[in-house]
């Protein structure tokens, strides 16, 4: 049985509690994941339901392992691990989203990121971590043929 509580509880995880310059925000993951759901229909407005169901879930996880610093990016054991633990948060497996679907989520999972960074420490974007965050977004922007710029 779905456990509505965990799940609620899930989008109440604080974002960015271990990265000195966004700490003082007041981001969670509910409103993280909701964003990156709005991108991505404003992007692709076709989108797949699986990929907005992966976009509003695909944090959850990180209510129990805890969040990783972006721009830093998840071990492979890290991601399995939170994976895991979004089984536990929603009781089932999330649908598997296809190939462009996950590269459309990972975009616009980052997109938020260096968003929130430009908006509430704008002199990150100086800080070689996050100059490598945003010619990533640059690339993977024009090799998904999404237009403009941050």
């Amino acid at each position: 049985m779905t456990d509505i509580n965990r799940i609620f509880q899930a989008g109440l995880t604080q974002r960015w509690h271990t990265n000195p310059w966004l700490t003082h925000t007041t981001d969670r993951l509910d409103g993280h994941q909701g964003r990156v759901a709005r991108l991505i229909i404003a992007l692709w407005p076709n989108a797949s339901r699986d990929l907005i169901i992966a976009a509003l879930s695909h944090d959850d996880g990180e209510s129990i392992t805890g969040d990783i610093p972006y721009p830093h990016g998840k071990t492979t054991e890290q991601e399995r691990a939170e994976a895991a633990a979004r089984i536990i948060v929603w009781q089932r497996r999330a649908p598997m989203p296809s190939s462009q679907d996950e590269a459309r989520l990972r975009f616009c999972d980052r997109l938020d990121a260096a968003m929130w960074m430009l908006h509430w420490a704008p002199q990150c974007s100086n800080r070689e971590d996050w100059q490598d965050a945003l010619t990533w977004i640059d690339h993977e922007a024009t090799r998904l043929g999404v237009e403009g710029r941050l």
